[in-house]
């Protein structure tokens, strides 16, 4: 099996101080609701200070949540060269920032043409609307337009891993965009990336399940932080997983 879930799954169990590393993430993802918090208790204790604490709230979260992501994709990237790396320092909370902000211009690039088609869609879909109240057949083309509107919107969403993919592989925002590296990889690994895809999803589903439940408890919900950070340390590990698989399929062509 080119997905070796056990090993996977294991993957934090090669750094000996992986609990360690862990809770400062936890204690990170916790940092943001605490500010978000004390957000929302300066509207009722001090309202005079609302405005400065939102930026200064708002500033710091968007800091903390990017070098948390930042420090996932790292971690994506060093598995690529090597399987039995150990989880990142989070020493180096600078590097991991940048990471993550090129991540997320990165992802703000591939979102673009989405945005671009959808805002197409929408006023398609209104001026239908207009116009069935003169004609029933419009309603059924613009019901007809937002079926294709949702299947193209679903189709471009989970081929977001396969871009995301490309980025770790040299950490280059423009990559979100490199419709032709992405063909490349997925015309190659074609299967390869459905399984992926399906793992990140039941991932998903594990992770909000497993939220739901813990939010059941006062201790449980102490342990949602751990159980979000652990489930996207997992999804990080499965992409960086089908870039080696891409680059084995390559090795082997060349041979």
């Amino acid at each position: 099996m080119k997905y070796d879930l056990e090993k996977i799954l294991s993957f934090v169990k090669n750094d000996d101080r992986w609990i360690e590393k862990i809770v400062i993430g936890c204690l990170f993802t916790i940092a943001i609701v605490a500010l978000i918090f004390i957000l929302i208790c300066s509207i009722w204790l001090a309202p005079k200070a609302f405005l400065p604490l939102l930026i200064l709230c708002t500033l710091l979260s968007v800091i903390i949540g990017l070098a948390v992501y930042g420090y996932i994709l790292q971690m994506a990237h060093d598995y690529i060269t090597d399987s039995e790396t150990k989880l990142p320092e989070w020493s180096n909370f600078g590097s991991h920032l940048f990471v993550g902000f090129k991540a997320a211009l990165g992802s703000v690039l591939f979102h673009l043409p989405l945005l671009f088609v959808g805002a197409i869609g929408l006023s398609l879909i209104h001026y239908l609307d207009i116009q069935s109240e003169a004609s029933e057949s419009y309603k059924l083309v613009s019901a007809g337009v937002n079926i294709i509107a949702e299947i193209f919107y679903l189709i471009y969403m989970l081929l977001y891993p396969l871009f995301n993919a490309n980025f770790i592989k040299d950490f280059n925002p423009f990559e979100f965009l490199n419709f032709s590296a992405a063909y490349k990889l997925l015309k190659n690994n074609a299967m390869d990336y459905l399984v992926l895809v399906l793992l990140i999803l039941a991932m998903g589903v594990i992770c909000n399940t497993s939220v739901l439940l813990l939010a059941l408890t006062i201790i449980g919900i102490l342990l949602i932080p751990f159980v979000s950070i652990y489930i996207n340390i997992v999804c990080g590990i499965l992409t960086a997983r089908f870039v080696q698989i891409d680059n084995e399929s390559k090795n082997l062509e060349e041979k």
